[in-house]
């Protein structure tokens, strides 16, 4: 699935990650701890190409994914800030993203859509625009393009998942990633998972991986 092998990355003169190497099985949830600034959101930028690399090799489903754009579809990556329109809704940033996938058929766009918004709780909020939501609801709405887009992904990258969720959030994500790591049909599904909970994170995911001075313990 993916296989990350001896990975360095410096920001200046600072090393932030040293000879990382691990890999992740298909159908295969990790979770990663450590403390902050360790690295661990660093690492998942570099899988989806939002922060560049010179050393080390990353492979997904044994393809290097280097100067590539064709895996970017294939791993999901949902950040510690959700990044949305402020001034569009929730029903206007989904479709654009559908968009950018464009491997969703136009004619049930606006059911899966619904669809997803009614599995977090946002239904009632369609076409509120984002700008008015809580830090909740905005991690609610970034939850949504995982199950939007479920159909596309192989991997998930989930940065502090549960963070300002409530205790029902909480419950839903759980559901979620409980159903994702059942998955062994066309669409198998793999997780990474950055958490600062400990138990949270041991009772998410198969292994937990620690991060620890640049390294992985």
């Amino acid at each position: 699935m993916l296989k990350i092998e001896n990975l360095n990355k410096s920001f200046g003169s600072k090393p932030i990650l040293k000879n990382i190497t691990f890999k992740i099985n298909l159908n295969e949830s990790i979770g990663l701890i450590g403390k902050n600034g360790s690295g661990k959101s660093t690492l998942l930028k570099i899988l989806v190409d939002l922060v560049n690399y010179k050393e080390g090799l990353i492979l997904l489903n044994d393809f290097t994914i280097k100067n590539q754009i064709n895996y970017k579809s294939k791993i999901l990556y949902l950040g510690h800030q959700p990044n949305f329109y402020p001034s569009l809704t929730p029903k206007e940033n989904l479709t654009f993203i559908s968009k950018i996938y464009n491997s969703l058929d136009t004619n049930k766009i606006n059911f899966r859509i619904e669809k997803a918004l009614n599995i977090v709780g946002l239904l009632e909020s369609i076409n509120v625009p984002v700008i008015y939501f809580s830090k909740g609801m905005l991690q609610r709405l970034s939850i949504s393009k995982a199950i939007l887009l479920e159909r596309n992904w192989e991997l998930l990258l989930l940065d502090e998942p549960n963070d300002s969720l409530d205790f029902e959030g909480q419950k839903m994500l759980s559901n979620l990633i409980s159903n994702w790591r059942k998955k062994k049909d066309k669409t198998p599904k793999s997780l990474l998972i950055v958490s600062h909970d400990d138990n949270w994170i041991k009772n998410h995911t198969d292994r937990v991986l620690t991060l620890y001075k640049g390294k992985i313990n």
